[in-house]
Formats: C-alpha cells, structure tokens, sequence
C-alpha cells in the first residue's frame, strides 16, 4: 500500500510532462503563425503588436523548459531517494519524456 502514494505521484509527474509537450507544440505553430502574420499586414502598429505577442510567445516556450527541467531533476532525486532507502523498487523504469 505505500507504493500507491507514489505511483501517483509518478503518474501526475507524467502527466504534467505531457501537457507541457502539448502546450509546448500548440505554442511552437502560434508563435510561427504570428510571425508569417505580422510580416504579412500593411498596418505597422498591428504587425508590432503580433510581433510582441509571437517573442511573449517565445518566452513562455523558454520558461516551460525550465519547468520541464525542474520537474524531470525532482522526478530524479525522488527515484533515487526512494531506491537508497529501499521502497518503491518495483522494477519498473523511470518514466522518460521528450519534448
């Protein structure tokens, strides 16, 4: 019964992974969007205001990476943690996530 706690933890760790890999590839094609938009209209203060809004864009791409960083090293210390002191070595591999 105490593997349950952690599976769950486990489980919302990749999970959270997951959305930050689906944010991040919904951010990716509206920040290219944005900028073929703002190279495309005539209006110059428009095409600067989509422009901010594709580099704020690039900036919450840049910050999700932080995240997902933090969490895969968390993800790691914790396995660890759990190995040296003999609980939750079920055998399973720790969960990989690429985005």
């Amino acid at each position: 019964m105490g593997n349950k706690p952690e599976q769950t933890q486990i489980e919302r760790a990749e999970k959270t992974l997951l959305a930050i890999k689906e944010f991040k590839r919904y951010l990716d094609a509206m920040e290219k969007d944005l900028s073929r938009t703002s190279k495309k209209l005539s209006n110059r203060e428009i095409a600067q205001s989509v422009g901010f809004v594709a580099t704020g864009i690039h900036e919450a791409l840049n910050y999700l990476a932080i995240v997902k960083k933090v969490i895969e090293k968390t993800e790691r210390i914790v396995s660890k943690r759990n190995v040296a002191s003999g609980g939750g070595t079920d055998g399973s591999p720790e969960p990989q996530t690429s985005l």
